[in-house]
């Protein structure tokens, strides 16, 4: 088509599968009864699974041919928030019952404990949980109970292994076996994670008022400080604005069908669109790092005590999840060793989805060198500029073969994943379907005039995001490393004989080695920090088009 069809008839743009659909509001209430979503629990295909899947029930897996928003848990109205306040609680019968009760101990335990309460758990406690019935799955009917299980088995989980210093590699049978039973049933590994932390542990505040930034509480925490509560509200605040990011994404693909000039208008319109919603993500998160943001700046995360106090009970671990294994005899009296990391903004999938639509490339790749990964087999030759930017950068921190965005996608629920799996699938030509839509970045590239500004905006956005996100961890955790822990935790008395022992060994590597050798700083998922960030920036860097 020419620029003369704005005056003539246009055909109606053939609706993109992508799963998520402007016209189009699922209502989960009157879903019909052999849905999914409605009273039966999800079913991951395998290799997700964790155990063997004879030792639950085996439920239908959903059917995922309408492509539907619900198809994926993922909302036209909240993106990957669910559409519905998550259950406070679990009211399914006694023993459920009596897990809340034990929560709701610990949380008050921990609220009186000076130093965030880390080690510092009554033995009493723990063994009550030790002594707790297994409590039956088969009651979490629908998928918002499961989400509630796997939140309220991670709490305690996490708190129970954190509860003494050294912390603990076991976990007990009555929590590792629904745990892992419900994450199998999620799709998601038996550890705390972005999901249990963000996604699924809000309330509304006054339910007449909706999902709204000012209206949101965080009812699940360890140590029920204004800090933690504003930590998980920071991640919160980024996700409200998934709904409006994924229908610009949705309308995008709709009109790259046409790439004629009206479309690519419109492209163009919506890159810039995208492009201030990621900004917004970025402010978001540079307020949070000096000292106040949300509602009237009201929200303030203390460094220290995030650092010290709040953080270690997210870490994560090879621990042994005692009555889990392989075999009847097992299940019943053994256990398994697995390793898992702890929860972390990476995994949240309104980034991953971000960076699949505008072209980061985040897969594994076999070289190390700028040349070889500046011709991955879906993008285009980097232009010279780029391409010196991309060798600059790793001649301090060299790319590896594999990234942090692809460990952190294992982390989320399966369906996000597919839904993930779908949008990065809708490029690649296949039987079923034999014309795809282009990429936005072949879009893009193909036509430079029109496209490649509003995309290298996208593109320059996502790169501040990610400055952004490395300033907040600068201040929140490469910071406070380096500082000596509150006297009121369980970290001071050991805190001067490691630093002095540090100090030694790093004298005598110096001497050996002729440089310092610098220290790793890990995560809140206990990820190696500083390499991964500046590899997803590098990836990012990547990923502009520049001028030819």
């Amino acid at each position: 088509m020419s620029s003369g069809s704005r005056t003539s008839p246009r055909m109606a743009p053939r609706r993109v599968p992508f799963p998520i659909h402007d016209e189009v509001q699922q209502d989960h209430t009157a879903l019909p009864p052999d849905h999914f979503l409605s009273q039966r629990p999800i079913t991951p295909p395998q290799p997700d699974s964790v155990i063997a899947e004879r030792y639950w029930s085996a439920r239908a897996r959903p059917d995922t041919s309408s492509l539907a928003a619900a198809d994926y848990d993922v909302s036209v109205l909240t993106g990957f928030l669910p559409p519905e306040e998550p259950v406070q609680r679990l009211e399914v019968g006694k023993e459920w019952e009596l897990f809340e009760g034990c929560l709701d101990e610990a949380q008050e335990a921990v609220k009186v404990l000076e130093g965030g309460g880390v080690g510092r758990m009554d033995e009493a406690w723990r063994e009550k949980i030790r002594a707790l019935p297994t409590p039956s799955t088969e009651v979490l009917t629908t998928l918002p109970l499961l989400r509630r299980a796997h939140v309220l088995l991670s709490f305690l989980s996490h708190f129970y292994v954190h509860s003494t210093f050294p912390a603990t590699n076991r976990v007990p049978a009555p929590l590792a076996v629904p745990w892992v039973l419900v994450s199998d049933k999620l799709g998601i590994p038996p550890v705390l994670n972005y999901a249990d932390t963000v996604l699924w542990n809000w309330r509304l505040i006054d339910s007449s008022r909706g999902l709204r930034a000012d209206n949101l509480d965080i009812p699940t925490s360890f140590t029920g400080s204004s800090s933690e509560r504003a930590f998980f509200l920071l991640s919160l605040l980024c996700e409200l604005h998934g709904p409006n990011i994924l229908r610009l994404m949705s309308a995008t693909l709709d009109e790259a069908f046409f790439a004629d000039e009206v479309a690519l208008g419109r492209i163009a319109s919506y890159l810039d669109r995208i492009s201030s919603s990621i900004d917004e993500l970025t402010v978001i998160m540079r307020e949070g790092t000096k000292g106040g943001f949300g509602h009237q700046g009201r929200e303030k995360i203390v460094p220290a005590v995030f650092y010290w106090e709040i953080r270690p009970w997210f870490n994560g671990g090879k621990w042994f999840y005692e009555g889990v294994g392989e075999d009847d005899e097992d299940i019943e009296a053994g256990g398994k060793e697995m390793e898992w990391g702890g929860p972390s903004a990476g995994q949240s999938s309104l980034v991953h989805a971000l960076d699949l639509f505008l072209g980061v490339d985040h897969t594994p790749r076999p070289t190390k060198t700028a040349e070889s990964t500046s011709t991955s087999a879906h993008l285009p030759p980097l232009p010279p500029a780029a391409l010196a930017k991309v060798k600059q950068s790793q001649a301090s921190v060299p790319i590896t073969d594999s990234t942090f965005m692809v460990r952190a996608s294992q982390y989320m629920p399966s369906f996000h994943r597919a839904f993930l799996r779908h949008l990065s699938a809708l490029h690649l030509p296949s039987a079923s379907n034999p014309s795809p839509i282009p990429s936005l970045r072949s879009l893009a590239t193909t036509y430079p005039v029109q496209l490649r500004d509003s995309y290298d905006n996208a593109i320059n956005s996502m790169k501040r995001f990610r400055d952004g996100h490395m300033g907040l961890v600068t201040v929140f955790i490469v910071t406070q490393a380096k500082r000596e822990p509150g006297k009121d935790t369980v970290f001071w008395a050991g805190w001067e004989t490691k630093r002095l022992e540090k100090e030694a060994e790093e004298a005598r590597r110096k001497a050996e080695d002729g440089e310092k050798v610098a220290e790793k700083m890990m995560g809140t998922g206990g990820t190696d920090l500083v390499t991964f960030l500046k590899a997803c920036r590098d990836r990012t860097v990547e990923a502009f088009l520049g001028r030819a």
